[in-house]
């Protein structure tokens, strides 16, 4: 049981900033967390909260305009910044938002999984046995690997995915909102795949879906490339202490939708500031500490 104690990413984001017309704006600034082996952390907060951008930094495949300084990834103990986009595939596995967008649609299910055991170092004379393998992993039928991205539904598309990526010896899995796109009553199924397929592995999911979150272990809320509260998943959600975390959580359709109006012009270093109802002019001073919810 030693393994699922063993530190996977060590992850810390420097100053991320955008050059744009002569003119530069911070994506993220100070994000860092680790993640152990069979582990889960969400990172939760509005679209432009800069949950992508964290996870693209991870992977060094930011655009060519934004730079990551300072930021340091740790894998398995080995330091890989800004060497991590030739583990893709590998030690990384990347889980889109959108199945049909990634697959190649003009190659078949069968002939993708291949390239991905073939990237991976399987033995050829054992690949066709393995596509049926990785398809049944993810609950679907042999028949699939016959089929183009065409053929198949939203669904299945990220089901597959998930068997591209069980290809690999992932270290690290990054799900980026991984259950756009799929039913309500069967995006926790996803979820739940992704954990089952990937067991050993350190598990982010990106996610604005509160609901989706409570599925892992940690979380980390972001708002404007920053940390407002972080700490153990069930706890921050049901005792949010920053009253961002309570806003999105009074976001939620069973909660009422309740909306957040802007209440007061952008100032001082908190990013909910503007719509923030406990706001004060301690608040304009500093940024205070992460809130800790453990």
């Amino acid at each position: 049981m030693l393994k699922y104690f063993l530190m996977i990413l060590e992850y810390s984001s420097g100053k991320i900033i955008a050059k744009k017309d002569g003119s530069a704006t911070v994506l993220a600034d100070g994000v860092s967390f680790c993640v152990n082996a069979g582990k889960s952390l969400a990172i939760i907060g509005e679209t432009g909260s800069g949950k992508t951008i964290v996870a693209n930094s991870i992977m060094s495949v930011l655009a060519k305009n934004v730079k990551a300084n300072d930021c340091k990834v740790v894998l398995s103990g080995v330091d890989v910044s800004g060497k991590t986009r030739r583990l893709l595939g590998k030690e990384i596995v990347y889980i889109p938002q959108s199945g049909r967008e990634c697959l190649n649609p003009t190659r078949k299910i069968g002939k993708q999984i291949a390239d991905n055991l073939k990237l991976n170092g399987v033995n050829s004379k054992d690949i066709p046995s393995q596509v049926v393998e990785k398809l049944r992993l993810v609950g679907l039928d042999e028949s699939v690997k016959d089929l183009y991205p065409s053929e198949i539904s939203g669904g299945m598309a990220q089901k597959i995915t998930i068997a591209l990526g069980a290809c690999a010896n992932a270290k690290l899995v990054i799900a980026d909102e991984p259950t756009n796109g799929v039913d309500e009553d069967t995006k926790f199924d996803c979820i739940n795949l992704i954990k089952k397929t990937f067991p050993e592995s350190a598990l982010i999911l990106i996610t604005h879906d509160v609901d989706v979150a409570m599925l892992t272990d940690e979380i980390v809320v972001l708002s404007n490339g920053k940390i407002l509260e972080r700490g153990n998943t069930e706890t921050v959600l049901s005792s949010p202490t920053h009253p961002y975390t309570r806003a999105l959580i009074s976001s939620l359709p069973k909660n009422g939708l309740t909306p957040v109006p802007k209440l007061r012009d952008q100032r001082g270093e908190c990013p909910f500031y503007s719509r923030c109802p406990s706001a004060c002019d301690k608040c304009l001073d500093s940024l205070p500490d992460e809130l800790q919810n453990s």
